[in-house]
């Protein structure tokens, strides 16, 4: 903006358009452009032309004269409305008073929303010395383009500064400069917060280089810790043009500099990295009228209205940075390229540190990648000559930062230390809050009072150490990487075991109470991210054996197969290797993982499963013990899902009556194998005797675990299915919609129970009558078959079939042929599926033409 124009806002009275004209004529004599309403107005709105000229100018002059200031209690004062927008817009502001204007006298009769006009330094131009008033005017208050050797000027004009040398590679951020122009010239104070290494510095320096021709002078004040900063406000004296006594004191230097401040204006100060918002406030004059940049990792410091925070780099930026160290036509760079930015999170520090590595040793992005991945402590803590952090690492930047906090709040080591061995995302706050007792002690202390805790996570929140989002909080990846490596081997272990021990108590996981399922969720990445760790160092214990059983199992019944599969079966290796094979826990694990591989249809391979945790239960708990009776009931529900309804029913009966007696009849797992009887009895086409258990499981299930249970939509889904089978299909409609409202609601659409519910909704439909409505909802359950059970299975098979049949019914030949020879096939591959017989499946193909073919 050019400096040397002005917006005149005068009052419309015959004196004061006297004293406007006057100052016009000498300050356009000097060279100014000048702005005066009554000769520079165009027809139109005049309220939009006078923001316009006041945003357009760099100085705004606010001409005193008598009664100027008394006639601005209306709100609609044009004096009033100009000097609040060139307020909200941050000009520089100098008013100036003729000689009869009476400060004492027209302070006394100011409206509240113009006192703020006394606060500035108000300059004075009388008749008398008119030219001379003039000159100081523009002399203190309207500096044009300096002339070599003024006080506080640089040689041919340039701006004076101390700024660092720029950085010749920054790159991007285009949106957040031009964001902090905008703050700058909105509010003339902004604020870069974000973590360690995210280029705040950086985005602060490069928009102070961009903009050396914006101010007459620019300031940079190291303001890490408050001695470095007084050093640096010191240090301003000579940029300023202040001769200092050499024996002044540093108080009286920085008073001189604060005062040197204020009666200037055209300045920009950026406070690097502060550390608390006294220390920046207790070095800007109150008068300040330049700019002011901050750079601080604390997202309360809260000096600005709103604060802007660097992102992460995005691969385009980080292509733009390595470019010279990149082969744009060798896409497996692209995609080395692409891996990096994720491995370093984005971080700019991190990938400013790779620019240097690759430029000091000639080698490829692929290639520095698998050393990172290799060598990361080492990588991270190299400083290659010609970074443009010079000294400055990743490793460096947060350790500083660790020491710091650790001074402040001891028991923060504690916390860190244990959630470096979590996931580095949404670690929620009740993890240590609600587990005390598996804390250390100094951070069990803490974690138990809720102020305290606030007070600590506050703490590492100042220092950018980690994110809070609601009840929960977040690390940078490398920051945890970081965390990690600062520790000895030997610690590493200790602190994973103890991170392992605490998920272990945490997990809550309860198959009956739908409430521990959201938290169970929260908790799966991290049980990820302690059995990597433990992975890598060969680990196996009873508290990673037990968290990984209680993470698959959850996973299972969230119908998450493919993850719960390969936690439960590490959870039986450790359990074997721990325990020995002859232990409940490994029964236990045994027992799910057979569940587990059942539901996919992997019948064979969860037999001998079975029945291994059976004999050890039998032999260990004894033949009436409830896990005893479960495996029991399990057992029989495998070989009913076979077929083999008559091996099937003696146990599920001795299972019950265990049941029964042990736990006793309003069990939720009496429901549960009462319910797998009725469906017996139901295959064996005892329908009378099946019904009065379908209504007990259901009227259990209501009771107990309540009408939105999972287990309850499973009651209803049966007896719908059973009703649907007898004809009675009024009556089982609504059993079956209700059944799926609940699936959809605690599974969500793409769940192996949610489409059985479909399915079976599907086959109520079709033998009503209504195939095109059955088709839509058999369909959909195909969808979500396929998707989670990728191979041949039962339910699959048995939704293929009655898709054959509802488009033969709907006059659609061609789909049902195709669907029903799928139905066949997978049938004559897996004869033990009992949903339909090989037998309907011909006859439903026999219907359409088709001749019948051997299995």
């Amino acid at each position: 903006m050019n400096t040397k124009t002005l917006f005149l806002s005068h009052r419309r009275d015959a004196v004061g358009k006297a004293f406007a004209r006057l100052i016009h004529q000498a300050l356009t004599h000097r060279g100014y452009d000048v702005f005066l309403d009554v000769d520079n107005m165009e027809p139109g709105p005049w309220a939009e032309q006078l923001e316009r000229e006041i945003l357009a100018r760099a100085h705004f002059l606010l001409l005193l004269t008598p009664g100027a200031l008394g006639k601005c209690a209306d709100d609609n004062d044009w004096v009033r409305r100009e000097y609040e927008q060139a307020v909200a817009s941050r000009r520089n502001i100098v008013p100036v008073r003729s000689e009869d204007f009476d400060l004492e006298a027209e302070r006394d009769h100011c409206p509240a929303a113009m006192e703020s006009v006394f606060d500035l330094q108000i300059a004075s131009v009388s008749h008398g010395a008119f030219d001379r008033d003039v000159e100081e005017l523009i002399r203190r208050f309207l500096p044009p383009h300096r002339a070599p050797g003024k006080e506080g000027e640089g040689e041919s004009g340039d701006p004076l500064h101390n700024l660092p040398r720029r950085n010749p590679h920054f790159t991007g951020r285009v949106e957040l400069l031009a964001d902090l122009g905008r703050e700058l010239v909105e509010n003339g104070i902004a604020e870069l917060q974000g973590l360690g290494g995210m280029g705040k510095t950086q985005t602060a320096l490069e928009y102070a280089h961009r903009h050396l021709s914006h101010y007459r002078f620019i300031g940079w004040l190291p303001a890490e810790d408050p001695s470095s900063l007084a050093d640096a406000f010191a240090g301003l004296a000579p940029l300023l043009g202040i001769v200092l006594d050499p024996a002044a004191k540093q108080a009286e230097v920085i008073e001189r500099v604060r005062r040197a401040l204020a009666s200037r204006t055209g300045g920009l100060l950026v406070f690097d990295n502060a550390q608390f918002r006294a220390d920046v406030e207790g070095y800007l004059p109150a008068q300040w009228r330049g700019h002011t940049l901050i750079t601080s990792r604390d997202p309360a410091l809260g000096l600005a209205r709103d604060v802007l925070s660097p992102a992460p780099f995005t691969v385009a930026e980080a292509r733009a940075l390595l470019a010279r160290h990149l082969d744009a036509d060798d896409h497996g760079e692209t995609g080395a390229l692409a891996q990096l930015v994720e491995a370093l999170g984005g971080l700019p520090l991190a990938l400013e540190q790779a620019r240097a590595y690759l430029a000091e040793t000639g080698g490829t992005v692929g290639r520095y990648l698998t050393l990172f991945r290799e060598h990361r402590a080492a990588l991270l803590e190299h400083a290659a000559p010609g970074s443009q952090a010079g000294d400055i690492t990743v490793a460096t930047t947060w350790s500083l930062a660790f020491g710091r906090v650790q001074e402040q709040r001891p028991e923060s080591a504690a916390l860190l230390n244990l959630s470096a061995f979590l996931a580095p995302a949404e670690i929620p706050l009740w993890l240590f809050t609600g587990n005390t007792g598996h804390l250390p002690s100094d951070l069990a202390a803490t974690a138990g009072d809720a102020f305290q805790f606030d007070r600590l996570m506050a703490t590492l929140r100042r220092h950018a150490l980690l994110e809070t989002h609601g009840e929960r909080f977040s690390f940078h990846r490398l920051v945890r990487a970081v965390l990690q490596e600062r520790l000895r081997e030997e610690e590493r272990s200790q602190w994973l075991e103890r991170a392992i021990e605490l998920l272990d108590a945490a997990f809550p996981f309860d198959l009956s109470d739908l409430a521990t399922w959201s938290p169970s969720a929260e908790l799966i990445p991290h049980v990820s991210a302690v059995w990597e760790a433990a992975k890598e160092r060969d680990m196996a214990s009873g508290e990673l054996g037990r968290l990984l059983n209680s993470a698959g199992s959850y996973l299972q019944r969230r119908g998450a197969y493919p993850g719960a599969r390969a936690l439960l079966e590490a959870a039986l290796e450790i359990h074997r290797a721990v325990f020995g094979d002859r232990h409940p826990g490994t029964a236990t694990v045994l027992n799910n993982l057979a569940f587990l591989l059942k539901e996919q249809g992997g019948y064979a391979k969860a037999w001998p499963l079975y029945k291994e945790a059976l004999a050890t239960r039998r032999t260990v708990l004894g033949d009436q013990h409830p896990d005893t009776a479960q495996t029991l009931n399990n057992l029989g529900r495998l070989l009913y899902e076979q077929s083999q309804y008559p091996e099937a029913r003696p146990l599920v009966e001795e299972a019950l009556a265990i049941c029964r007696a042990v736990l006793g009849d309003q069990h939720p797992y009496t429901a549960h194998t009462l319910s797998n009887l009725a469906e017996l009895l139901r295959a064996q086409g005892q329908l009378a005797k099946a019904r009065p258990l379908y209504d007990e499981t259901l009227a259990i299930r209501r009771a107990v675990l309540g009408d939105e249970h999972p287990d309850t939509a499973n009651s209803l889904n049966n007896l719908a299915y059973l009703l649907t089978t007898q004809g009675q299909y009024d009556e089982a409609r609504p059993l079956c919609e209700q059944a799926l409202v609940i699936r959809q609601s605690v599974f969500g659409e793409k769940h192996p129970a949610t489409a059985r519910s479909l399915k079976n909704l599907g086959r109520l439909l079709l033998r009503q009558g209504n195939p095109q409505e059955a088709v839509a909802y058999l369909e959909r359950a195909l969808v979500v078959l396929e998707s989670v059970f990728p191979g041949p299975h039962m339910n699959t098979m048995e939704c293929l079939y009655n898709l054959g049949v509802a488009c033969t019914e709907s006059g659609e030949p061609a789909r049902a042929r195709a669907y029903l020879a799928r139905a066949r096939k997978m049938k004559a591959e897996h004869p033990e599926y009992r949903a339909v017989s090989l037998e309907e499946i011909d006859a439903a193909l026999a219907g359409l033409g088709e001749e019948r073919r051997e299995g």
